[in-house]
């Protein structure tokens, strides 16, 4: 990798279950007795350093705490009153930005190295992001010659990001003119310096008035944002949680009551011996008793109570697990359930029911505390830390996770390092802090225009269709990535996301995980790569042409039909249960008319050949595919679905021509279902079943395109 190139974030490393350290500070030794009184003795002096401009009044005095956080070279150049000031006005420079800040050489490696013993905080910043540029450079992983010295550039900047009131401040520090990592500036709200650094710390305590306040501030004003919809009364789940008294919560069974509630997502992780069953229903009715409630669900009673709310929804509690026709009926409410919360908690830190999500967060996440030349000439301090990514969540990892947070307008995230709120318009730590937030690119989300209450149906305006169709497409990568503890749920944990894609596209059919007025282009999904290819189920969960017939990650580049070589004749799906159409299917079967090209496939290294030049049938008399690529008519490659005997030996395939690029073909790798392919009679069309997604781009085109069409049944 070039290091001109390296983001600020290439350092992270996870740590424990929490996720990753972004800057880990050293450990310092003591400050020695004389040190500290030469800091006290210098800080109570007064210089002309202390004056941030001419124009800027003289300060008699700097807190002793703030002038012992650098050493005395620091203090005399970044940190002095002139070098701060030329750093900070840098953020307001739009001609040649990357010129502005404060330039300086910094003292010898050596020098620095005993200023980091001393707690010089700056020196210990420095020295990290030397280190990092040394090595890079060297190919090494030597520390710098003691005598060494750099170039550094020192730099404000204001940087747009997922803060809902406007563009945040962070500091920019450049080594020798390489790439710089960005450091996100915060401070305490009692300092000097917040009239100028607005952003405060992470919020810790996410069980406090604070933290409950702050979600009441977010909701209100998420009821002033245009793209998302207000919270209405809605008509409550069939099951509902009475919290009126956390000490005593109930089961509440509805009976066409229309009002607000909670809804709870979490990660199960481990079994729950105590959910609610036909044989426990009455008694739940009259009281759960606490004992029988894990961490998760008694936190969420909690935070429900204290939002002054009532009802809450939670899975375990609220269907009846040991019904299959119950579970069915709440299952196809999954989509409504989730749209008409009120609020939806996350809890996204616990990886199990058992562990809960209230406890006070860690400080792991270090900051370097700097002092901070205030622009009226007084003197705080701020504190940095660098990288923007939040750490990697359990509730992330979970497919049925995925559409309890699309599907619902206001989510109260319950993350790893702090409390933090998300609705349609924005992502944003609670109390505004700019540290570890998710790229809103990097979110799951529904496209505006399909999650109004009521959706409005396509007007003609391809681009904002494509839009739709891209958000799709997004979602199924985010979704077939994650897992699932039962695989047979692969239709069935999104269907809830399919309903409200279908109150968009009501003009067409959902056929077991693929569109119908996208067809035949859809078809060409693929696997995400080999690394990631699964073991072919061994259950029946869809028809082979569905992604939902394979485990891993799925790709869908794009859905469109241009281009394409054949034609939908009939496609048949029979669902499990006529109570959610987007949910689990029996079986199902498609009729193409296209053109079937004969082939091998060699596994191996996924290499296609044209099999006109295959002498026989046994692979074992195949030498010209040990010759090289060029002498043995290699025409393309293959991404098989699945690891099965088909895909981990050479041998012969179909290919069934699905679309020319103008560059190559593309379509679908078939085997027989039966060894009769020809002489089909009425509609016994030949069958075939799926294995894996090609490219010809090196066939012969012409040749393959002007061979006769046929009709073919792929199951």
């Amino acid at each position: 990798m070039n290091y001109s190139q390296r983001l600020p974030f290439d350092r992270q490393k996870g740590i424990g279950e929490g996720g990753p350290v972004l800057f880990q500070k050293r450990q310092h030794r003591f400050l020695p007795p004389c040190y500290q009184r030469r800091l006290e003795h210098e800080a109570q002096a007064v210089s002309s350093d202390n004056c941030l401009s001419s124009h800027a009044a003289c300060i008699p005095s700097v807190s002793p705490e703030i002038r012992r956080l650098v050493c005395e070279p620091c203090w005399r150049t970044v940190f002095s009153a002139d070098s701060f000031h030329t750093a900070w006005v840098a953020q307001f420079v739009s001609t040649s930005p990357e010129s502005a800040g404060f330039s300086y050489t910094t003292p010898a490696w050596e020098e620095m190295q005993r200023s980091i013993d001393l707690m010089c905080e700056w020196c210990d910043l420095v020295c990290e992001e030397i280190e990092f540029y040394y090595h890079h450079k060297t190919k090494t992983k030597e520390a710098p010659p003691a005598d060494s010295t750099f170039q550094l550039r020192v730099r404000f900047r204001q940087e747009s990001g997922n803060i809902a009131d406007g563009s945040i401040i962070t500091l920019q520090l450049v080594v020798e003119n390489s790439w710089p990592p960005v450091y996100l500036i915060h401070t305490a709200a009692d300092d000097q310096a917040a009239r100028f650094i607005r952003h405060r710390e992470m919020l810790l305590h996410v069980d406090s008035t604070l933290g409950y306040d702050l979600i009441k501030k977010c909701v209100g004003d998420c009821l002033r944002h245009e793209r998302c919809p207000p919270p209405l009364r809605a008509l409550l789940p069939t099951r509902v949680i009475d919290c009126i008294n956390p000490e005593r919560p109930r089961l509440f069974v509805n009976q066409g009551i229309e009002d607000n509630y909670v809804a709870l997502s979490y990660v199960w992780g481990e079994k729950q011996p105590h959910c609610t069953t036909t044989r426990n229903l009455d008694s739940y009715i009259a009281g759960i008793p606490l004992q029988n409630i894990p961490k998760t669900i008694m936190d969420a009673i909690k935070v429900t109570q204290k939002l002054a709310l009532r009802l809450l929804w939670v899975d375990a509690l609220c269907i009846l697990q040991d019904s299959k026709d119950d579970k069915a009926q709440e299952i196809a409410q999954i989509r409504r359930i989730f749209r008409d919360a009120y609020v939806t908690i996350i809890a996204a830190c616990a990886h199990k029911v058992g562990n809960g999500f209230l406890h006070k967060r860690s400080t792991r996440y270090a900051a370097s505390t700097l002092p901070f030349r205030c622009p009226d000439g007084g003197i705080g301090t701020m504190q940095l830390r660098e990288g923007q990514h939040a750490p990697k969540e359990p509730v992330n990892d979970r497919a049925w996770c995925l559409e309890e947070r699309v599907l619902s307008p206001r989510r109260v995230i319950y993350a790893s390092h702090t409390l933090q709120y998300e609705c349609q318009t924005t992502h944003v730590n609670a109390n505004g802090a700019p540290n570890f937030i998710e790229p809103l690119s990097g979110i799951p989300r529904l496209p505006d225009r399909i999650f109004l209450p009521t959706p409005s149906t396509p007007s003609g305006d391809l681009p904002a269709d494509e839009d739709v169709a891209k958000a799709w497409r997004s979602i199924l990568g985010l979704y077939t990535q994650r897992a699932l503890t039962k695989p047979r749920d692969r239709l069935v944990a999104l269907s809830g996301i399919v309903e409200q894609f279908h109150r968009f596209w009501s003009h067409t059919t959902y056929i077991a995980g693929l569109w119908e007025h996208q067809l035949p282009g859809c078809l060409l999904w693929y696997n995400s790569g080999d690394s990631q290819c699964r073991s072919r189920p061994d259950r029946y969960r869809a028809p082979s042409w569905s992604w939902a017939s394979t485990d891993g990650k799925v790709n869908m580049t794009s859905c469109s039909n241009h281009g394409v070589l054949c034609t939908i004749i009939q496609c048949d799906v029979i669902v499990a249960r006529q109570i959610n159409p987007y949910g689990e299917v029996t079986a199902g079967s498609l009729v193409l008319d296209t053109i079937l090209q004969p082939a091998v496939w060699d596994p191996v290294d996924s290499s296609l050949f044209d099999a006109a030049g295959v002498p026989t049938d046994d692979p074992l008399e195949w030498p010209e595919l040990t010759r090289s690529e060029s002498e043995r008519g290699e025409i393309g490659y293959v991404v098989r679905d699945a690891i099965e005997p088909v895909s981990e030996r050479i041998g012969k395939v179909h290919l069934a021509l699905v679309s020319n690029t103008g560059s190559t073909l593309l379509g679908l790798v078939l085997i027989p279902v039966t060894s009769q392919i020809s002489s089909a009679e009425q509609n016994d069309y030949p069958s075939f079943r799926r294995v894996g997604w090609f490219t010809a781009p090196f066939c012969d085109k012409s040749a393959w395109l002007s061979s006769s069409y046929q009709h073919i049944k792929i199951i």
